[in-house]
């Protein structure tokens, strides 16, 4: 239960960072801290594997994809390299 509150918890941080970046622009920094954020939110969820069921944790791996894409596009639009980013 512990790791599904910390997923929670990370995944409100990075939809909030993603709205506040959305506003005010981001810089290397900030994608780097973002992409680190959502590659923890993703190690979280595979904590879950053993003890949840399948189906919940690729629901939590689409979420995660999204945060991941809606990150990248945040990138695009600031125009930094996004190759700089890694989620893996």
């Amino acid at each position: 239960m512990d790791v599904l509150t910390a997923f929670r918890v990370v995944g409100q941080e990075i939809r909030g960072k993603c709205d506040r970046y959305a506003e005010t622009g981001l810089t290397h920094g900030d994608a780097m801290d973002l992409a680190h954020r959502i590659k923890d939110q993703r190690d979280l969820i595979w904590q879950l594997t053993d003890a949840r069921s399948t189906r919940h944790v690729r629901r939590l791996l689409r979420l995660n994809g999204k945060l991941r894409k809606r990150a990248v596009g945040l990138v695009e639009r600031a125009g930094l390299n996004k190759d700089v980013l890694f989620f893996k």
